[in-house]
């Protein structure tokens, strides 16, 4: 991966190619336009990003490809650039990620609102999925989706795969030019006071208040989630803990769902508190 991010910075032409041959790869692509931009300004980035692209507007517009899977991709590439943009010129992560939420959800809406019969197939599509899943498992619960469900998950997968694109950049960039900044960076992660109540009250909101907009909670508590997820790292490095204690916290996330609860009331008390600054480091021995 390193000799990657090297390859990529030779050059526009070897970066434009890595831009284009990696999107047949997760996330490749999106690193790649976030290296650049990060490293080299919007001109540079704009350039990457229209090679980054390219499959995606050929496969929607030629080969007639899934038309909301490709838009996804659009917006999603699109959206890491404009992150990327927000992280060089104003380092900050807390404001990358309420920016990355805020460009994601306008990006929906405006899909939503240009084109609504892309994002009512796949709603269809999915109700029909449900459907024979309940016949086949004799349920007389009845389950269905609706376009606030569908906006909702895409905008969050839109945000999980931008937040995972610039921090794999960043990364790269912190390897190539100054080693160990992204650790540093990444571990003194914290929300401000007000970017906490925002997010755990648009969260509140759409989970307690509006039954439809359920997944919109997951997308507005997932800044929290970072954080809480950035202060666990700081911690655990803090301590001397050990790589088996974040290994730990990543499978716990992945097998109970209340963990990330936990996380996520843990990054709020933190933006008043600050844990960091009440945890000594562990003596060397």
């Amino acid at each position: 991966m390193f000799a990657l991010a090297e390859f990529i910075m030779r050059g526009r032409a070897q970066a434009a190619v890595v831009a284009l041959v990696g999107s047949l790869l997760p996330l490749i692509s999106p690193a790649a336009v976030a290296l650049v931009t990060l490293r080299r300004g919007a001109q540079d980035g704009a350039l990457v990003l229209a090679w980054a692209l390219l499959p995606a507007l050929v496969g929607l517009f030629v080969a007639n490809m899934d038309a909301l899977m490709t838009w996804a991709t659009i917006a999603g590439t699109f959206v890491v650039y404009v992150a990327a943009l927000l992280l060089r010129y104003w380092p900050s992560w807390p404001r990358m990620l309420m920016g990355l939420v805020a460009v994601s959800s306008a990006t929906v809406l405006g899909l939503l609102f240009l084109a609504p019969e892309v994002v009512q197939v796949f709603v269809s599509a999915l109700n029909d999925m449900l459907v024979e899943v309940q016949k086949a498992a004799k349920s007389e619960v009845s389950m269905q989706a609706t376009t606030a469900l569908v906006s909702g998950l895409l905008t969050c997968g839109i945000v999980l795969h931008g937040v995972a694109a610039i921090a794999l950049g960043r990364w790269w960039q912190a390897r190539l030019y100054n080693p160990g900044a992204f650790q540093t960076e990444f571990h003194s992660l914290r929300l401000g006071r007000v970017q906490a109540f925002v997010c755990l009250a648009a969260t509140l909101y759409c989970s307690l208040l509006v039954d439809d907009l359920l997944a919109w909670s997951l997308l507005f508590s997932l800044p929290l989630l970072v954080a809480g997820i950035a202060l666990a790292h700081s911690l655990i490095a803090t301590r001397k803990l050990g790589g088996q204690w974040l290994l730990l916290l990543y499978v716990t996330l992945m097998i109970f769902a209340y963990a990330s609860t936990l996380l996520i009331a843990l990054a709020f008390i933190d933006a008043w508190i600050n844990f960091r600054s009440r945890v000594k480091a562990k003596p060397e021995p």
